[in-house]
């Protein structure tokens, strides 16, 4: 398991040592500790987490109020809790928390956790990345087909021809297809 820069937040001091002793034994870097959800949003700004660890109740901002602010800055949260009542669970489910472990914890059940949540949220982010270049893709296919249709009737050519014409001024102008058929289109706008 790689090293992870981890952010500790629980009001209770004791647990967060112990949180951290079994963290850094493991070789992982404890970057910030919060005795609140506030301040565990404050030093994830400034901090930048590779995970966080939050404890459910916290004065202020609780811990699940705090893991959907971390959500929103794609930080991975690993949800700590004397609680085990289905309304929290729940509640952290709707979330998007990467694991909830109910206290005490030994370091049996936290360094575990801890690697799975990790590797559940590398997971995401790669299928995330992978939808954001299909979109990509898919909107670049639909500008090349809108500045073919736009070739096409303009030169009174085919939709090949066009397709050709399209590659090979794109080459003259050393620039991607995508790029000449956003201008086509741009410019069939005015």
């Amino acid at each position: 398991m790689s090293v992870l820069s981890i952010l500790i937040a629980d009001d209770e001091a004791l647990t967060r040592l112990d949180i951290k002793e079994m963290l850094e034994g493991a070789g992982h870097i404890v970057c910030g500790e919060a005795n609140n959800g506030a301040k565990a949003v404050e030093l994830a700004k400034s901090l930048s987490p590779d995970l966080a660890i939050l404890d459910v109740m916290m004065p202020g901002i609780d811990g699940l109020d705090a893991a959907n602010i971390l959500h929103s800055m794609n930080i991975p949260v690993l949800l700590l809790t004397a609680y085990n009542q289905p309304k929290f669970i729940n509640r952290a489910e709707k979330v998007s928390v990467y694991g909830y472990l109910v206290k005490p914890i030994t370091e049996r059940d936290l360094l575990p956790a801890i690697q799975i949540a990790y590797a559940r949220w590398r997971e995401m982010q790669n299928v995330r990345e992978k939808l954001e270049n299909t979109q990509l893709e898919l909107q670049s296919r639909k500008m090349i087909a809108r500045a073919r249709a736009i070739l096409a009737q303009r030169d009174g050519v085919s939709d090949y021809e066009a397709h050709q014409l399209l590659i090979h001024r794109a080459m003259d102008l050393r620039i991607t297809v995508v790029k000449l058929a956003n201008r086509l289109v741009n410019e069939a706008a005015l």
